[in-house]
């Protein structure tokens, strides 16, 4: 594991044995992080999050925040994404809200700088293949 030493990952992390964090990157409690995955610099993580394998996750995004939904009362919901994924600069992906449970973008997507998807399986627009 390559933590960067500028970096923050909270002890109730699980990170891969081959996991790398970036500088000033700030990983949350339950959040899970499969092996092969590299996260850059300045990314922010919560939980509860289940990242799979061999993503990457470029620097500024954030990943695993409360829903942004006026229902949202507080419920437990996760953000869970699949393998072989790329994520670029600015994305942010939120929980889902309880209705859906949960965001889950499949495998080998590359999310583009500046998307924001609500209660969305990503499967095209600004996604590609």
């Amino acid at each position: 594991m390559s933590i960067h030493s500028i970096a923050l990952v909270d002890a109730g992390a699980r990170l891969a044995a081959d996991v790398e964090v970036g500088a000033y990157s700030i990983i949350g409690a339950e959040v899970e992080i499969a092996a092969g995955t590299h996260i850059g610099p300045h990314v922010v993580i919560s939980g509860p999050t289940r990242i799979g394998r061999d993503n990457r996750i470029w620097q500024f995004a954030a990943l695993g925040a409360d829903p942004q939904d006026k229902k949202y009362a507080g419920e437990r919901t996760e953000l869970v994404i699949g393998a072989g994924n790329t994520i670029r600069e600015y994305v942010t992906i939120n929980r889902g809200t309880v209705e859906g449970g949960g965001g889950h973008p499949r495998r080998r997507r590359q999310l583009d700088h500046g998307l924001r998807a609500y209660r969305a399986r990503l499967r095209g627009g600004r996604s590609h293949r």
